[in-house]
């Protein structure tokens, strides 16, 4: 059977730079995470919860920008092109790591890595760390069930579940959590998506630093006065983030010195997907031998972790990306597009370029 390419979308290099800021900052907490577990604790943990407004409010509001289009396809078309292959993925890589998490020796104090019962329960109990790939499927459902809603009634109805979410108020101790906090991105981005997209080229290296300096103040004055549980505090917060993670983007992605954080950003997924296992196996070291670390080394480690889980997933992904089934579905017709029968070619359907990282539009090649 024949088919019929869609066209290939142009992508915009700020998000892309945005992108890649997101990922670098996500495997960056998880490798203080992994370490402070297996009893390596220097500065960066301290300041890792800090983050917190920054790394997925940023992800979700770029991909949230990315979906627009998606949500106005039917169920069944965005469900085959742009959620099936994240839930996939989903489930062969939770059950990678959990299967990895069972054999190796112990990664911190707790009485177990994994339970094989974590297999049974990864849609009701959402993996610790693959979540956000699980979260985007349920975003892109919810999105499309109220796009005809106003927008401000969606944004203000999210907002309100991120407040209860941020306050502690709503509270399951999983990654429900989370997802309750970061929905709002997603909604958001789906409709002030085009007037960012419009107001990104008029952005200048200034409005980048008084974002900045803006985000790190707040950030200041609510960890001084404690105030991180106040309603709405850490969602607005978290707005002054994404601005902050934008102007940046689209400052950076005019220099060419940062084309490499680019081309991070057309590669999370493989980034997402493989950088925690470097990080699982240096725990089990580290717990296993329990060498004695200096302040020094424990301020630099977290950083080579970073670097070395990076590089790693970048290589797995260079030669093993095109194992069936290992980082895109193992049947290419399962997420195809069907055109309506009345425009058909001979075949009858279109094949989606891959999807970016966060399953919203074009991005990783094939290596």
């Amino acid at each position: 059977m024949s088919a019929v390419h869609a066209p290939q979308t142009v992508r915009e290099t700020w998000i892309d730079v945005a992108k890649g800021i997101a990922i670098i900052l996500v495997v960056l907490f998880h490798s203080v995470m992994y370490l402070e577990g297996a009893g390596v604790t220097g500065p960066l943990a301290r300041m890792n919860p800090l983050l917190d407004t920054f790394r997925m409010p940023l992800f979700f509001f770029m991909s949230g920008i990315l979906a627009a289009k998606a949500i106005t396809l039917p169920f069944g078309a965005l469900f085959r092109t742009r959620m099936l292959r994240l839930l996939y993925l989903y489930v062969v890589w939770v059950a990678l790591q959990t299967i990895v998490l069972l054999v190796v020796p112990p990664i911190s104090a707790a009485p177990a890595n994994a339970r094989p019962l974590d297999l049974l329960t990864l849609f009701v109990r959402p993996n610790s760390n693959l979540w956000f790939i699980y979260a985007l499927p349920l975003f892109f459902a919810l999105a499309w069930l109220i796009r005809r809603w106003p927008p401000a009634v969606q944004v203000a109805l999210t907002a309100l579940l991120a407040a209860g979410f941020g306050s502690t108020m709503l509270h399951t101790g999983t990654p429900w959590d989370k997802m309750g906090r970061y929905l709002v991105f997603f909604i958001a981005a789906i409709w002030l998506g085009p007037r960012v997209r419009r107001l990104v080229p008029a952005v200048r290296w200034w409005h980048a630093l008084l974002a900045t300096l803006l985000y790190a103040a707040v950030t200041i004055v609510v960890v001084r006065l404690d105030l991180s549980t106040v309603p709405f505090v850490l969602l607005a917060t978290s707005v002054l983030a994404v601005t902050v993670g934008i102007t940046v983007a689209a400052v950076l992605g005019r220099l060419a010195a940062f084309d490499w954080l680019r081309n991070l950003g057309t590669r999370t997924l493989a980034i997402y997907l493989v950088h925690t296992f470097p990080m699982i196996l240096t725990a089990a070291v580290i717990v296993a031998v329990a060498p004695p670390l200096s302040e020094g080394v424990a301020v630099v480690l977290p950083l080579l972790l970073t670097i070395a889980a990076i590089s790693l997933a970048l290589a797995v992904f260079r030669y093993a990306g095109a194992v069936p089934g290992l980082f895109d579905v193992p049947v290419a017709s399962w997420v195809r597009q069907r055109q309506p029968r009345h425009l058909r070619p001979a075949g009858g359907l279109i094949t989606p370029p891959l999807p970016s990282p966060d399953g919203s539009g074009p991005g990783l090649s094939k290596p």
